[in-house]
């Protein structure tokens, strides 16, 4: 009787250790940059602005253009910096924006009606 009980509790500890290492959280794979998205059917969004213009000022615009497809929104308010610590993007002016999948840029633009168009446009699958 009690090597039963020992192996129910053997069987117990194992069932709880597997438990505990498994991945059924349903976190978020991290990207493999910081400003790609992690979520292959969002996109992440770059706006590199100098102006006055906040974050909530593009989520306003987002959702008044009904635009759900955004999933990450990175702001910048200097475009040499940006260019400087993400070279690869050889943005050209401000404000800027950069439209990301899990893994390339997808499109940049210099205007908010262009991208207002991609967006209503395309989805990231």
């Amino acid at each position: 009787m009690a090597k039963i009980n020992k192996t129910i509790i053997l069987f117990f500890i194992i069932g709880i250790f597997l438990i505990g290492c498994s991945n059924l959280s349903g976190a978020e794979p991290t990207p493999d940059h910081p400003l790609f998205s992690a979520d292959k059917n969002k996109y992440a969004l770059l706006i590199v602005d100098v102006s006055e213009k906040d974050a909530d000022y593009y989520r306003e615009l987002l959702d008044k253009n009904k635009i759900y497809n955004v999933k990450k929104i990175n702001g910048r308010t200097a475009l040499e910096g940006t260019n400087e610590e993400y070279k690869f993007l050889e943005l050209e002016k401000a404000p800027a924006f950069v439209i990301f999948d899990t893994n390339e840029v997808i499109f940049t633009t210099y205007s908010e009606e262009e991208l207002i168009e991609f967006l209503k446009e395309n989805n990231p699958n």
